[in-house]
C-alpha cells in the first residue's frame, strides 16, 4: 500500500514538472499567421492589433497582439506607422507569447 502511495506521489510530481516545462517552452515561442485586420486600438496604450486568420472553411482564429516600440511594421520593405494600417487589410503577423501577454514582433502589410 505504501509503495502505491509513493508511486502515485512520484507520478504526480513528474506530471507537474512536465507541465511546467511545456508552459515555459510555449512562453516565448514565435508564431506567424496571415489574416485580415479586424481592429486596431490606437487610443489604447500600448496599442493592440487584432487579426482574424482562417483555419478552414468554417473555422478561424483571432489573435490580439500588443504593438510596442520594438514592433517592426512594414509595407513591402518600407517601415510604416501603425495608424496607416486599415481594418480589412491583409497582414502577416509574427508574434510571441510572453508572460505579460501576446506581443507583436513584425507586422507585414499587404502580404
Amino acid at each position: 500500500m505504501t509503495s502505491r502511495i509513493g508511486l502515485t506521489i512520484w507520478a504526480v510530481s513528474l506530471s507537474l514538472c512536465l507541465i511546467a516545462v511545456v508552459v515555459q517552452a510555449s512562453a516565448g515561442s514565435r508564431y506567424k499567421v496571415q489574416g485580415t485586420v479586424v481592429a486596431i486600438t490606437l487610443t489604447q496604450t500600448p496599442p493592440l492589433i487584432v487579426v482574424k486568420t482562417p483555419l478552414g472553411p468554417k473555422n478561424h482564429m483571432t489573435v490580439g497582439a500588443t504593438v510596442t516600440a520594438q514592433t517592426k511594421i512594414l509595407r513591402g520593405k518600407k517601415r510604416i506607422s501603425l495608424n496607416t494600417i486599415r481594418e480589412g487589410e491583409v497582414v502577416w503577423l509574427t508574434y510571441v507569447k510572453a508572460p505579460g501577454g501576446v506581443l507583436a514582433e513584425i507586422i507585414r502589410v499587404g502580404a
